[in-house]
């Protein structure tokens, strides 16, 4: 799963990848979608709709379409999900079946699950309706939504269902989120806009490395240091990506917003 910057793969913002059954891998799926995702809403009554710029439904059908569908002995290959700036690609190791084609699949059709055993553990627990409804499904509430409706292709062996993003959507939300970044900013003690200088100039340094080069300024113990890491990422400014000894720090603000 990766977020990318722009609209191709030269840089990305996050990448992860995640192992488990089927259910722990649909819910890290969407766990993906609503980190990187824009939220819209309305009010209706007196009740706040508040949605996924693509619906959560529609994302949700087209992972679980593709864990069910996938070829599995094809090991060396995964199912990767993709969020560009204007688009959202999974893509799934298989192929479709001879009687679906990608200029057809939007029509009604039956059901021909490449691997009935998990198709029918799928609808024996209700994580799907009825077979061959996949696509009817999203195809329904991204109408509902007033969303353009996703295109299938082929391509070297993988089948990939993209969405398309909306960028005014996109342009207001980052204003917004960027505004409240930098109030936030403001609200950080001295010895946490250090750390985050820190942490730009090198991702993968640790704890007790952090705590020693600002040990050399401003005095404070590795437990403080951990404590404000905390708090940065509870705060939603800084996460941390794989384990304690490979993994590296990432700030999800702009750089120009911490000075």
């Amino acid at each position: 799963m990766a977020r990318f910057r722009g609209t191709d793969k030269s840089e990305f913002i996050d990448n992860q990848r995640v192992e488990g059954n089927i259910f722990v891998l649909l819910n890290e799926a969407m766990n993906f979608f609503r980190k990187h995702l824009n939220m819209r809403g309305r009010i209706v009554g007196f009740v706040r709709d508040e949605y996924l710029e693509v619906p959560a439904e529609a994302l949700r059908e087209a992972i679980l379409n593709a864990l069910c569908h996938r070829q599995y002995e094809r090991y060396n290959l995964t199912i990767g999900i993709a969020i560009y700036d204007d688009r959202i690609e999974i893509e799934n190791p298989g192929v479709l079946p001879p009687q679906i084609t990608p200029e057809n699949i939007k029509k009604p059709h039956g059901s021909y699950p490449y691997n009935p055993l998990i198709a029918n553990v799928l609808y024996s627990t209700d994580y799907i309706e009825n077979w061959g409804s996949g696509v009817k499904r999203i195809m329904e509430v991204c109408q509902k939504r007033g969303v353009t409706a996703p295109v299938w292709t082929v391509n070297g062996g993988f089948v990939v269902v993209t969405f398309v993003r909306d960028m005014e959507i996109q342009d207001v939300t980052k204003d917004v989120t960027q505004n409240c970044m930098k109030d936030c900013i403001k609200e950080l003690s001295e010895r946490q806009r250090l750390i985050l200088e820190i942490i730009q100039e090198d991702g993968t340094i640790t704890a007790q490395k952090i705590a020693q080069k600002i040990a050399q300024k401003k005095p404070a113990s590795q437990r403080t240091i951990m404590y404000d890491l905390a708090d940065l990422q509870k705060r939603g400014i800084l996460h941390r990506e794989g384990g304690r000894k490979d993994g590296y720090w990432h700030i999800d603000i702009e750089q120009e917003n911490i000075e």
